[in-house]
C-alpha cells in the first residue's frame, strides 16, 4: 500500500470549534489511518534572508493515511467532514515516497 498525506485548507478555525465528525470518519479508517495527525495554528514562513513573516497559506490540520491508489483515497476522504464545512475548505492529497 502507498502512503498520503491530506492537508485540511481553510480559513483558521476557532479554538472551540466543533470537531463533530471526526472521531467516527477516524475510526471508519481502520487500518488505513497510518497517523491521526493534529491541527496546525500560527504558522510561520521563514525566507531565505532570514526575514520572518505571517503563513503564507491556511493550513489547519494533517493526517497520513495508506491506500492503493489515489481513487481509494478519494473514496475515503469523499465524507470527510472538513469538506462538510463549506467550498472555502478542502483537502489536498499528496503522495509519500
Amino acid at each position: 500500500m502507498k502512503r498520503f498525506m491530506l492537508l485540511y485548507v481553510g480559513p483558521p478555525t476557532p479554538p472551540d470549534a466543533s470537531h463533530e465528525g471526526w472521531p467516527e470518519w477516524f475510526d471508519k479508517l481502520g487500518d488505513s489511518l497510518v497517523d491521526k495527525g493534529s491541527p496546525m495554528a500560527d504558522g510561520l514562513v521563514v525566507h531565505g534572508d532570514g526575514s520572518a513573516g505571517g503563513s503564507a497559506t491556511q493550513l489547519n490540520g494533517y493526517s497520513i493515511i495508506q491506500a492503493n491508489d489515489i481513487s481509494d483515497v478519494l473514496r475515503l476522504v469523499k465524507d470527510h467532514p472538513n469538506l462538510a464545512l463549506g467550498h472555502e475548505y478542502w483537502i489536498e492529497i499528496y503522495s509519500l515516497p
